[in-house]
């Protein structure tokens, strides 16, 4: 209850900060929920990089609340009212709260967890980890690889639960709400008119649903998810719908650096989206008059803002490399360790068709092939997605007023189809020299990658169709963009089930991993080294348990250590199996190992327990003198401490659990 209450405080402290500033400076409430959160998110960010997370998280909430105070001393309580009132009589804003406390409301009562694969290894993990210790994974003892993950949704998900109550539900609704403030962004119109900016909201709001491809009787992802692919697409949208918003005011257009930065600390492709959103601005601004007289504000507008991304990208760079060895966060692409540069240079190169290697060739002609046929949204292909946002682009530029605004419809557009087409090259190269050939050739995840980008490209058309509707028959056609966006998802895209309902089916095997955990945290702490085994794992319940322990969780090993000593035939792995050479077929996922050699493993490590998730005949037959009590293949789940490799008995009994799953 006191997470749930502490969202809604902070919602309420959003509401009031929005309904201070749109009366302090003449801009649309709806406007302000992006700015704040965004800022909010890169003000804990430095605090983040100092080392001090709770601090920042403080002073966000009491600079948000000295906001709403100072409202209340400047206005007088009365007037303070009246700018509240204001606020939520503009549609974007109310839609933006009442959205946002109805995540907060249902997802305290649902208790949606994790369900995707990702969130386990990475945008789960780092969310938990930086509220559970406050500080950046990165620099703690029990960290996540810097390579896996920018720190923007962990901020999001700390900035809602600064007091280290972690709750999977409310990181989730931390992430919508952030989610709903760049689609309130793009319902900010230049008249309150309710119709036309709940069109552009029910749209943006959609748009994530447009652009799937849902398997027949799924559960839909949407909403509740902590992967960054919803924050990345519309916090580069939401930044270009700001940046229209605040435009015709010149000293809050910079208000549109903070979502840049914040997009920018997304992913690690979010600095290329970071550097199209400054293109497409210096564009926009370009296309507003003379090129002579645009030249220079352009240049100067793109530059600070470029600088921004560039500063946002570089800061964590230097401080995820400052912090963690250096193997770990070596700027490299692929299994040769090319670096950024020369994976970019070797990639033009091949696209010009000098020195062109096979496999090359193979991955250019599938992704030339996918863009017709690969299915990207409930249309179909790219070119179909592409298509449909070409038509709402021109209802934008008919809608627009003669000169400038039809400028600006068509130049962004244009600019859009340029950059797409860029960052469609760029992920060919990406496949080349960052996946295995089979990844690569297979064109790994294609829609994951792309539909961000659709997304982003549909919601600004969509806010730009909004701004120009002003007559009756641009109005039309708002109504009827956003009645065909409907139709479709009704058509060919309403989900068996999401966010609104329960997915306790979904949860059994998440369940069941845990209530052992919680037995053997008991007896764990951060400090603590411990090596899970779960004989016929494919792996899912090992990232379970490295997410769910309080302890590192040590790496395993696959291939053949059967012997002391004997180790060249052994490699690195996350976990495994253990099985014996003669049985070498029994588990997809294995490593033949046998008791002394895992008593040796284990020193190695540096281990303090052995959870033992699962047991077999084989451990039963071979491991049992190494333990406390012995084992059997049906033994209940089981913390071990290592009393060390020169011990009578090895391990002994610290956490022993039952559970009904298996």
């Amino acid at each position: 209850m006191l997470t749930l209450l502490g969202g809604l405080a902070l919602l309420a402290l959003l509401g009031g900060a929005c309904a201070v500033l749109a009366s302090a400076c003449r801009l649309s409430a709806a406007l302000w929920p992006l700015p704040l959160l965004a800022g909010g998110a890169v003000l804990l960010y430095g605090f983040g990089l100092a080392g001090a997370l709770p601090v920042g998280a403080a002073v966000v909430w009491l600079a948000l609340a000295a906001v709403c105070a100072a409202g209340a001393v400047r206005l007088r309580p009365a007037g303070f009212l009246r700018a509240c009132r204001a606020a939520l009589c503009t549609p974007g804003l109310a839609l933006f709260l009442g959205g946002s406390a109805f995540f907060w409301l249902l997802f305290f009562v649902q208790q949606p967890m994790f369900t995707q694969w990702d969130e386990f290894t990475a945008w789960g993990l780092a969310p938990k980890m930086v509220v559970e210790r406050g500080a950046f994974y990165v620099a703690d003892p029990v960290n996540l690889k810097a390579s896996f993950t920018y720190p923007a949704t962990s901020l999001a998900a700390y900035l809602f639960l600064p007091f280290g109550r972690w709750a999977e539900w409310a990181c989730l609704a931390a992430l919508d709400t952030l989610a709903l403030a760049c689609v309130a962004a793009a319902s900010a119109l230049p008249r309150p008119r309710w119709a036309a900016a709940v069109a552009v909201f029910a749209g943006g709001v959609l748009l994530p649903y447009f652009f799937s491809d849902p398997a027949p009787g799924a559960y839909a992802t949407q909403y509740v998810s902590a992967m960054a692919e919803l924050p990345m697409a519309l916090l580069f949208g939401g930044t270009l719908c700001l940046y229209f918003g605040t435009s015709p005011r010149r000293g809050l257009v910079w208000l549109t650096a903070l979502p840049l930065a914040l997009l920018t600390l997304t992913k690690d492709i979010c600095f290329a989206y970071g550097l199209i959103a400054v293109f497409l601005i210096a564009l926009d601004q370009l296309a507003a008059g003379p090129l002579r007289k645009q030249l220079a504000p352009a240049a100067v507008r793109g530059g600070v803002l470029a600088a921004v991304v560039l500063a946002a990208f570089l800061s964590w760079s230097r401080y995820t490399a400052a912090v963690t060895p250096t193997a770990d966060t070596a700027a490299s692409v692929g299994s040769e360790g090319l670096s950024y540069g020369a994976v970019l240079l070797g990639g033009v190169r091949q696209l010009l068709g000098i020195g062109r290697e096979a496999k090359f060739a193979q991955i250019m002609a599938a992704m030339g092939d996918a863009f017709f046929t690969r299915r990207v949204c409930l249309l179909g292909s790219g070119v179909l997605a592409v298509a449909a946002i070409t038509l709402v682009a021109a209802a934008a530029w008919l809608a627009a007023g003669k000169g400038a605004p039809r400028r600006r419809v068509l130049a962004l557009h244009l600019g859009f189809a340029l950059c797409f087409a860029a960052l469609y090259a760029f992920h060919l190269i990406l496949y080349h020299y960052n996946f295995s050939d089979e990844e690569g050739l297979a064109l790994k995840d294609y829609a994951r990658y792309l539909t961000p980008y659709y997304q982003a490209w549909m919601l600004t058309m969509l806010c730009l169709l909004g701004h120009g509707a002003r007559a009756r028959l641009s109005q039309a056609a708002l109504g009827g963009a956003a009645a065909v966006l409907a139709a479709v998802f009704c058509w060919r895209g309403v989900p068996a089930a999401g966010f609104w309902t329960g997915a306790d089916s979904l949860y059994t095997l998440r369940a069941d991993v845990q209530r052992r955990a919680a037995a053997m945290n008991t007896a764990l702490d951060w400090d603590d080294r411990v090596l899970v085994l779960s004989q016929g794992d494919d792996a899912t319940r090992w990232y379970y348990y490295r997410y769910e322990l309080t302890a590192r969780v040590v790496n395993g090993f696959g291939g053949f250590y059967g012997r002391l000593g004997e180790t060249e035939d052994r490699w690195d792995s996350d976990f495994m199996n253990l099985v014996e050479s003669e049985n070498w077929t029994l588990y997809d996922y294995k490593a033949v190992c046998v008791p002394e050699t895992l008593v040796a493993y284990m020193a190695e490590k540096d281990c303090d327990y052995l959870l033992i998730d699962r047991a077999d005949d084989y451990l039963e037959r071979e491991f049992s003198p190494l333990f406390e009590g012995g084992l059997t293949n049906d033994m209940p789940a089981t913390l071990y401490h290592f009393e060390g490799a020169d011990a009578e008995v090895p391990f002994t009994v610290a956490v022993a659990t039952e559970s009904e799953v298996q």
